[in-house]
């Protein structure tokens, strides 16, 4: 299986290419680049900056455009299990790809600009979890 493949600009925006990638059936969680940070844990507030595509390549939401982080409680049923399974585990200062199959996802209704039974994609910066 091969991956979609992530630019970032000088900003550390990062960019998305599809060519190539094959669609998982699964969750795919890779790891960009590794933090040195404590690990996340279910229950932590977290603060990343984060872009989401749907797998046609439609940017639907991302934290850079607007120019802020977000912070939140990562856990189950306040976030898309995805996510969850994705960050917790892994160390503040990591820059994760998500692959988000439906069932990991928003499942098989719509949700916004996110069509029902879409598969996500996300970069995720994790900058910090208390």
């Amino acid at each position: 299986m091969s991956n979609p493949t992530i630019t970032r600009d000088a900003s550390g925006a990062p960019s998305v290419d599809f060519s190539g990638a094959e669609k998982p059936e699964g969750l795919v969680v890779d790891v960009l680049a590794a933090g040195d940070g404590p690990e996340v844990a279910e229950g932590h507030h977290i603060t990343v900056h984060y872009t989401g595509w749907l797998w046609d390549g439609a940017k639907f939401d991302s934290s850079w455009d607007r120019g802020d982080t977000i912070s939140f409680r990562i856990a189950y049923g306040s976030l898309i299990d995805g996510w969850v399974d994705g960050i917790v585990g892994q160390p503040v200062g990591s820059q994760l790809l998500l692959v988000v199959p439906p069932e990991s996802g928003y499942g098989f209704r719509p949700m916004g600009p996110i069509p029902a039974g879409s598969t996500l994609v996300f970069v995720v910066d994790v900058l910090d979890a208390k």
